[in-house]
Parts: structure tokens; sequence; C-alpha cells
């Protein structure tokens, strides 16, 4: 008695310019598949900075020297959030 399993992944083809194939080839990893790669890459966006607050254990006077140039920086009006210390 023989018994087969066929599990059918879906594929889409997509089309990209040669310069982005170019530059997507020098980040893949050796033992990596582009879908790989994309899903990678799709985790890295989804990382977000408020994840990180609490990372460093910042001086009083290294955070406003942070928030200062923050806030001086154009193209977005930035806020201070309320932080519970």
């Amino acid at each position: 008695m023989c018994m087969y399993i066929c599990i059918h992944m879906t594929s889409k083809n997509i089309s990209i310019t040669e310069d982005v194939y170019n530059k997507l080839l020098k980040i893949k990893r050796k033992d990596e598949s582009f879908s790989e790669l994309f899903l990678r890459l799709l985790e890295i966006q989804n990382v977000r900075l408020d994840k990180c607050f609490g990372a460093w254990n910042l001086s009083e006077e290294e955070e406003k020297e942070i928030w200062k140039d923050i806030t001086q920086r154009s193209g977005r009006n930035w806020k201070k959030p309320n932080m519970v210390k």
C-alpha cells in the first residue's frame, strides 16, 4: 500500500527591475530563497521603535540632548511621549 501526500504551495510572479534584483541578490543569504528573503525583510520592517524603549539606561542629560536633537529635525513634528520613570 502506497500513500502520497501532496502539498501545493501557490506561487506568484512579480516584476522587478534588474537594479532591484541585483540589490536583493547582494543581501540574500547563500542558503536563502527569495521568498525567505522577503519574509526576513518584512519581519525587520515590523520591528517598532516603541518595543525598544527602555533598552538604554540614559541619564537625564543624555535624554534631554537626544530629545533636543530630535525635535529640531525637519519633516515631522516630534512630541516627547509621557514616560513613566
